[in-house]
């Protein structure tokens, strides 16, 4: 059914219909890209426990009934963020978040996954707790502690190790952002919604650490922390 805005299916941690707190990174990654492109969009928030029928029935065909989902102006519905920013990048060229190197990104990306991320994640998995209600904290936990074969605690780890870890990163990130406004070059592109993705996890999990322990600790860092504040609008 044609709607006058996209739908974007984020997640939130309890079923209170003004829980609107946006802490997925990989909700994250579309919420940036439409707000880079300025398009007119709103937000469903759906618990843990609604995701899979909600998508089931959005994607009828999906492997990994997950989020994001966009559900476009047309009625077509687009699940995952790398097919999200893909579609919507063709069908709104201007501006481009690619800008004509879609497997340089895309390699940015599966850089940070295998690095930087898992190291957020270690370091916030014990604080996502508070973001949950009962039923969303059982989910959670039996879920991935199934997929990971191990504990949360055992995943979690000593801190430390993991800020250290995230600044040696960063500090190889600043050295670019040295010369440039964003990660590959003067525009803001993919790879700094994939970036700062992972970091809005690490700012609303652990605000104990996130600004005096990593932002602050790169100067480039925090001006192009800055830069993508601007496109982190979660009121939508």
């Amino acid at each position: 059914m044609a709607t006058s805005t996209i739908k974007l299916y984020d997640l939130k941690g309890t079923r209170s219909p003004d829980d609107k707190l946006s802490w997925s990174p990989n909700t994250w990654k579309a919420r940036y890209l439409l707000n880079i492109k300025d398009l007119d969009y709103h937000s469903e928030y759906l618990h843990f426990l609604e995701i899979p029928d909600t998508v089931r029935k959005l994607v009828p065909d999906t492997a990994f009934p997950t989020v994001p989902c966009i559900t476009d102006t047309n009625g077509q519905t687009i699940q995952d963020s790398r097919k999200i920013a893909l579609y919507i990048d063709e069908k709104h060229p201007t501006p481009s978040v690619f800008q004509g190197g879609v497997g340089v990104h895309f390699f940015f990306e599966n850089w940070i996954m295998n690095g930087l991320s898992r190291r957020i994640f270690q370091l916030s998995v014990m604080k996502m707790f508070p973001l949950m209600d009962e039923e969303a904290q059982h989910y959670y936990r039996q879920s991935r502690e199934k997929m990971l074969g191990t504990s949360l605690e055992n995943i979690a780890g000593e801190p430390e190790e993991h800020i250290g870890a995230i600044n040696n990163d960063l500090a190889e990130i600043d050295k670019i952002l040295e010369d440039y406004d964003y990660v590959t070059g003067d525009k803001v592109g993919w790879a700094d919604i994939v970036l700062a993705s992972m970091l809005k996890l690490a700012q609303i999990t652990r605000p104990d650490v996130f600004e005096s322990r990593l932002i602050n600790q790169h100067s480039n860092i925090k001006h192009w922390w800055e830069r993508m504040e601007k496109h982190a609008n979660n009121s939508k």
